[in-house]
């Protein structure tokens, strides 16, 4: 007997206000299967990295609720279980920003393990070897007893990519991850998000690198003014799409 499967991660009707004027998210609702990678577009400013945020709690949303494999958080709330259940869902999405955010003063393997050490408790001896595989399959085995002042822009974001990972998250949450790097570099670090995600990671990224949206993503959601505009399979959105703003987006893109 087969039974609908829930979402890996549902985002209903949430909003997120800055100030008292400032409305970056409207009403923003998303669900995205186990496995699933989706791409978010749209301008500048336009909220994408706002909603990424409020899916892992760095920001809290206004209204609206957010759930990550089946953990749910309803805006506003504020009690011991709330806060709780916060940590659940970090625990559940990793994410790798802009900037890379190591910590200058660790090693790359003691940056791997400190997420485990510390908020699972595992010994080191659990969690280095879990970190080696991870850095054999980032390609930076040879680093990992290097600083992050030592390495490339890169390398320090397949790193903060391992790190994520040391967790065993459910979900992925990228923003902007190649924006800081140098166009060469580029390619290493989406090389290993296509990775990511043909082996069954879920995945919501926020970001430019056309080739990913086109031809890693399953769906291309296209946001501006804290709004959908339209969203559907890459074919569609690149190829075919309805709505005028999306046209004239990708056409300064593209």
């Amino acid at each position: 007997m087969t039974q609908d499967l829930e979402p890996m991660v549902k985002v209903t009707n949430v909003h997120k206000v800055f100030g008292r004027k400032h409305h970056v998210l409207c009403g923003i609702d998303l669900e995205v299967n186990a496995g699933e990678t989706v791409v978010i577009l749209g301008p500048s400013g336009s909220g994408k990295s706002t909603l990424l945020r409020c899916i892992n709690f760095l920001e809290g949303p206004t209204a609206g609720s957010i759930e990550v494999d089946g953990v749910v958080i309803h805006a506003g709330e504020n009690s011991k279980l709330r806060n709780q259940q916060i940590l659940d869902i970090r625990k559940k999405t990793g994410m790798c920003f802009q900037s890379f955010n190591l910590f200058p003063h660790m090693t790359v393997l003691e940056n791997i393990i400190e997420g485990p050490t510390t908020v699972l408790n595992q010994k080191k001896n659990q969690a280095i070897p879990y970190a080696e595989e991870l850095l054999d399959w980032v390609g930076l085995t040879e680093k990992r007893d290097e600083y992050p002042s030592h390495l490339s822009g890169g390398q320090q974001q397949r790193v903060a990519i391992a790190r994520s990972l040391a967790m065993k998250p459910k979900v992925m949450l990228f923003d902007e991850p190649t924006s800081a790097l140098d166009p060469e570099l580029v390619g290493e670090v989406v090389e290993v998000m296509e990775r990511l995600a043909k082996e069954g990671m879920t995945i919501i990224a926020v970001t430019h690198e056309m080739h990913f949206a086109r031809d890693v993503a399953d769906r291309v959601f296209i946001m501006d003014n804290g709004n959908w505009v339209e969203e559907g399979p890459p074919d569609k959105i690149f190829n075919n799409p309805e709505q005028e703003r999306t046209r004239q987006f990708l056409a300064h893109i593209l």
